[in-house]
Order: structure tokens, then C-alpha cells, then sequence
């Protein structure tokens, strides 16, 4: 039987198709782990004891078919996701989440085997294939009108993982951006005068074609294709740009929808990333965007327009910042005032819910080295809020030895120390910890 090669796949070819019957060529069984994609991989290394690495090595089977309308993670566009299932199983369908390109081939990752020669349909999730598509030919249109620009060529760019199949517009779920990477920082009136050139194309209705010319440079294939049987496709989005490219792309710019640059991030050097989004993200994160400046304008009693709100922004942050230090003023006094109260009546055991850390410290620190009573035990927060515990003394051998019945009756508690000194914290104060701390001061005296 045979097989398509990636290059000739009918997702390629025609990228609105989202339904195809086909037959499966190989089924080969694998470790999980094969089918971690680039994203997945560099995940995994950010954070080794994530959910994501520390789940064990699973079994899964590598399909291939005679083609495919699932398209394979490249070309900087992560893979398809849909379903597939066999002709005489119409109701039991396998999710597909993973499809790479492993040379010429295209291999589905399934978590159940399939016959070689079954007739299988293959389904694509056409909401995430249209998003794919928007962000990717957005982008090539992106980069055509940055070319325009000194020093404002496209370096790499990366498509920010998609969401779609949530609800993008719900308060909780941000579209994640997409950025192009470039040698320089652009100007605010070069972003604003290269959007207005996008969107004046996306309303232009230009058509984009994909051709396979025999003479196409072959520079930026990847090391592992087939150079000399495989096909290079190059896609022109008309009188503007002319690019090779394997990934899905729409057949014109209208479909891309709006294209959004939001902000910059200085990288490596002059280098910087200017991110943006274009279609269904660019309408969400507008309109996420907007309810937020709504909400902020409403909570801080400000107009809704950018000046206004930082106007206000800036006093409330002032007003804040004069606030705090009043606060600390009042509590470095309230400090001093029970400092002078421990030692005046010899007291071992200090507990407020409304100060922190930094009050404890203010209060030991008040107190002269030869006014420390034996033990002082001091405590802050209440419930399920958690709190800090300082203990100090003149007598080191007391203090540790305080701090050791602290921690046998305090579940939760964790800290340490040396000499005269132990502090600790604890997340969540249990029915009757506060009161057993104190007793445990009171037994020095």
C-alpha cells in the first residue's frame, strides 16, 4: 500500500478539508515519550517535577496512513488535534493529540492500534486548524510588511500555544500571543504604520496559492527531510509576499481576520520580540482587554482612556506607598511600646494577628541584650491564615530547647536557628496551637 509524503498531504493541499477516509499503511507500538513534541519537551526540561515529567512512560502506537488530513507539528505550527476511527466502529472514535513528521512521513500517535489496511475517517478539529492558519498566514503577511522596514526582518517567530476549545472570552482564559523575533526594537510609529498595512491587506482580499516550483530553494529545510524526493511548497499571498512554508495556510487574507501587535520584550542583544495576534485571539484578547480596562476605569473611579487610568493609577499607588509607610511609623511605635512592656514586667509571651515578621523583629530589637527575659516566645496571625513564630531568650540552651516543644505541639510549623535566636512559620493555625504556645513560654519563667 502506499503513502503521501509530507509535502503532498492532502491537509496541505487543500487546508479546508477537515474530514477523510483513508487506510492505515503501519501501526507500530511505542514508548509515550515519542510522541512528546518540541513545546512538550522544552516543558519537561523547564520544570523536571512537573505532572507533565513525572508521568510514567506509557504505551502508544505510531499509524501511519495513506495520507492525511491531520497535519504534522512543523513549520513552526504545532500539530492537528481530531479523531480518527474504523469504518465498522463509527461510535468509538481514538482522540489524536499528537502527528509528526519523522522524514517524508506523516505518523498519527494512537492510544490504540489499528490494522494495517483498516479503513479508518480521520477528523480534524476545525477550530484549532482555523486558528493554526490565521495566526500562521497572519504571520507570513506580518513579516512581508516588517521586510519593508530597515532592520525589522523576521529573525524566527513562535505561534503561542492554541486554546481553542475552551471559552477564549472567559475572564480566566487569556489567548496566548504569538511573537516574531527581530534585530532591533521597532518604534511605536513603525508598529502602528505596520499594523495599519496588515489590516489594509486582510481587507484587500488577496488571494494566497500554494505552488511546488522544481527551482524553490531548498536553504531552509529541516536536516532530516528528503531533499532530493521530497517537495518544496512555496505560498504567495499575491503582490505581497512569496515564502516556502509546509504548514496549513488560508486561501486568503480576509480570512486571517484583524492582526493586533501588542507589545515588545528585549531578548539576546539588540534582539526583541514584538508579539501579536490576528483572527478569533485578536478578537478575544480585545475583547478580555477591554472588559479589563472597564473594570479597572470602574474600580479606581477613573475615565476609561489609557491617560486616565494611569493618572489614577499613580495617585492610588502614591496614596498607597505614603499609607504603608504610616503604617510601619505606627507599628515601629507600637513595638517599641510593648518592648518596654516585656521588660518592665518580665513577659515571655507576645501575640498579635495583625502584624508580620518584621513587627516580631522590631519588638526583639527594642529590647536591650540585657533586658532579654530568659525566654520570649512571640507569634503572629490567626486561623487558617498562618502566622510567624520568633523565639529569643538569654539563655540559648532554653530557646532551642522552647523551640523543640513549639514544633512537637504546633503541627505544621517548620523554621529554625541557632544559639538564641529561632524563628519559624506556620501555614494554618490550629484549635488550640496559640494557646499551647503559650503555655509553653510560661513554663521558663
Amino acid at each position: 500500500m502506499g503513502r503521501k509524503i509530507v509535502g503532498n498531504l492532502i491537509c496541505q493541499q487543500n487546508s479546508y478539508l477537515y474530514e477523510l477516509q483513508t487506510k492505515v499503511v503501519s501501526c507500530v507500538e511505542v514508548a509515550s515519550s515519542k510522541a512528546d513534541t518540541k513545546r512538550t519537551k522544552k516543558n519537561k526540561e523547564k520544570d523536571p517535577q512537573s505532572d507533565l515529567a513525572l508521568d510514567q512512560e506509557k504505551i502508544l502506537w505510531e499509524i501511519e496512513c495513506e495520507d492525511s488530513v491531520l497535519f504534522p507539528e512543523g513549520g513552526g505550527q504545532p500539530t492537528d488535534h481530531g479523531i480518527i476511527f474504523a469504518a465498522e466502529q463509527p461510535n468509538d472514535p481514538i482522540p489524536i493529540t499528537t502527528v509528526h513528521r519523522h522524514g517524508l512521513r506523516a505518523v498519527i500517535f494512537s492510544p490504540r492500534a489499528l490494522v494495517p489496511g483498516t479503513v479508518v475517517t480521520q477528523h480534524v478539529d476545525a477550530s484549532r486548524r482555523m486558528d493554526h492558519m490565521q495566526q500562521h498566514t497572519g504571520q507570513h503577511l506580518l513579516s512581508a510588511i516588517m521586510d519593508t522596514h530597515p532592520g525589522l526582518e523576521t529573525l524566527a517567530w513562535s505561534m503561542g500555544a492554541s486554546i481553542v476549545g475552551d471559552n477564549i472570552t472567559d475572564v480566566d482564559k487569556l489567548p496566548n500571543m504569538n511573537y516574531v523575533e527581530l534585530g532591533r526594537k521597532p518604534s511605536e510609529a513603525e508598529i502602528s504604520d505596520i499594523q495599519e498595512r496588515c489590516n489594509q491587506v486582510v481587507m484587500q482580499n488577496k488571494p494566497i496559492t500554494v505552488s511546488t516550483p522544481e527551482d524553490a530553494t531548498q536553504d531552509w529545510l529541516p536536516s532530516d527531510y528528503d531533499k532530493e524526493n521530497g517537495i518544496v511548497r512555496v505560498i504567495t499571498i499575491e503582490g505581497v509576499d512569496e515564502n516556502p512554508c509546509c504548514g496549513t495556510h488560508l486561501s486568503q487574507t480576509s480570512h486571517i481576520g484583524p492582526i493586533l501587535l501588542h507589545h515588545t520584550q528585549p531578548i539576546r542583544g539588540t534582539n526583541t520580540r514584538l508579539f501579536f495576534s490576528c483572527g478569533a485571539r485578536a478578537i478575544a484578547l480585545a475583547t478580555l482587554s477591554l472588559r479589563a480596562t472597564r473594570s479597572l476605569s470602574a474600580t479606581l473611579s477613573a475615565g476609561p482612556t489609557p491617560s486616565e487610568l494611569g493618572a489614577r493609577a499613580t495617585q492610588v499607588t502614591n496614596s498607597l506607598r505614603d499609607a504603608i509607610r504610616a503604617k510601619r511609623k505606627l507599628e515601629a511605635e507600637i513595638a517599641e511600646y510593648i518592648a518596654a512592656r516585656v521588660i518592665q514586667n518580665q513577659l515571655s509571651w507576645v501575640h498579635r494577628t495583625d502584624v508580620g515578621l518584621d513587627f516580631l523583629m522590631d519588638v526583639v530589637s527594642a529590647i536591650p541584650p540585657g533586658n532579654l527575659p530568659v525566654v520570649l516566645v512571640l507569634a503572629t496571625g490567626s486561623g487558617t491564615e498562618g502566622g510567624s513564630v520568633l523565639i529569643v531568650g538569654s539563655n540559648a540552651e532554653q530557646v532551642q530547647s522552647t523551640a523543640s516543644k513549639a514544633l512537637a505541639v504546633v503541627k505544621g510549623l517548620k523554621g529554625g536557628g541557632k544559639g538564641a535566636k529561632w524563628q519559624g512559620k506556620v501555614q494554618a493555625w490550629e484549635k488550640g496551637n496559640i494557646d499551647a504556645l503559650e503555655r509553653i513560654s510560661k513554663e521558663t519563667v
